[in-house]
């Protein structure tokens, strides 16, 4: 039997790259891509993993990466109203309305180049953001060996397509930054991609648009977000880089625009005037806050943060 993650789920959206006003009329088509949290297991630390769609169901997953944008995958963008927070998504989830589905515009849906999608959220989300990987990814051994957490809402079975909803977590390492050559189902991946191949772990259908976490200075970081892998979600995964290029290119000025009033969004630059209550405001001063201080920063892994302990979360459902 498998738990899953579900990764990609090729769904190619409407026009590229214009924002989309969201409007809870119409649906997203089916994903028909591939992918789940293959041998994983059920999460309920991943308080920022969100799902993402309409009033009728979350069909992707994402992440909250500042109080009111979410980044989700380029291929899920189309009818996206509606944010979805808990463990388990259903009618009954707390939500938030999207009012901005930006897609990046140098979106490919032939080949998934710069997979991205950001949203902003029409208020404030009910939960912590997760930092971002402010750094160039490469081929060494800082990226390449070390295991990442993958996290989704993806079916449990690739084959019978079971289990949407449910929020998983595995970890496994990845194999190459791109530009590289991989095989597998790719074949090649370009500079805005990496790529992984683990046997009996994986991501699946839903997954996409989940991300990908790395741990730097005890501090899970998104570096990526799920794009698309092999029909039975067995084999291997491709992941849209969020890293240092695309923070500078597309995220940080949508962020910019998205929050132009909010001195603790995400900007690489942490407001220790932010973080004076009980929980991380600012994603940016997490590892600041990793030991016995009085405030909870979830984003603290290695170890993690005490005055988080027994915090589960106990949204939607």
């Amino acid at each position: 039997m498998r738990n899953g993650l579900l990764i990609a789920i090729l769904v190619l959206g409407g026009p590229g790259c214009a924002d989309t006003l969201a409007s809870d009329d119409g649906e997203q088509p089916l994903l028909t891509s591939r992918q789940p949290i293959v041998g994983g297991t059920a999460d309920a630390a991943h308080a920022y993993v969100v799902g993402v769609g309409n009033t009728r169901k979350a069909y992707c997953s994402g992440t909250l990466i500042s109080a009111r944008t979410v980044i989700t995958a380029g291929h899920c963008h189309g009818n996206i109203t509606r944010v979805y927070f808990g463990a388990s998504l259903g009618r009954r989830s707390t939500s938030v309305r999207v009012e901005i589905s930006r897609r990046h515009p140098g979106f490919r849906s032939a080949t998934l180049e710069n997979d991205l999608t950001l949203l902003k959220l029409e208020s404030d989300a009910p939960v912590q953001p997760a930092p971002l990987l402010r750094e160039s990814m490469v081929n060494s051994g800082q990226y390449i060996g070390p295991e990442y957490t993958f996290v989704g809402y993806g079916v449990s079975d690739g084959v019978a397509g079971t289990g949407f909803g449910t929020r998983r977590v595995a970890a496994f390492p990845i194999v190459a930054v791109g530009p590289a050559r991989v095989g597998g189902t790719p074949g090649t991946i370009d500079a805005t991609q990496f790529y992984y191949q683990v046997p009996r772990m994986n991501t699946c259908d839903g997954d996409s648009g989940g991300p990908a976490f790395l741990v730097r200075w005890g501090v899970e970081r998104h570096a990526g977000v799920t794009s698309f892998g092999d029909d039975p979600c067995t084999l291997d995964g491709v992941q849209a880089r969020t890293d240092a290029l695309q923070i500078a290119a597309f995220i940080q000025p949508t962020i910019d625009e998205f929050e132009p009033d909010n001195p603790c969004r995400a900007d690489g630059v942490c407001a220790p005037s932010c973080d004076v209550g009980p929980e991380v405001v600012d994603p940016d001063c997490a590892e600041l806050h990793c030991g016995a201080d009085g405030v909870c920063a979830l984003a603290c892994a290695l170890p993690a943060d005490p005055d988080c302990a027994g915090r589960h979360d106990g949204l939607g459902g």
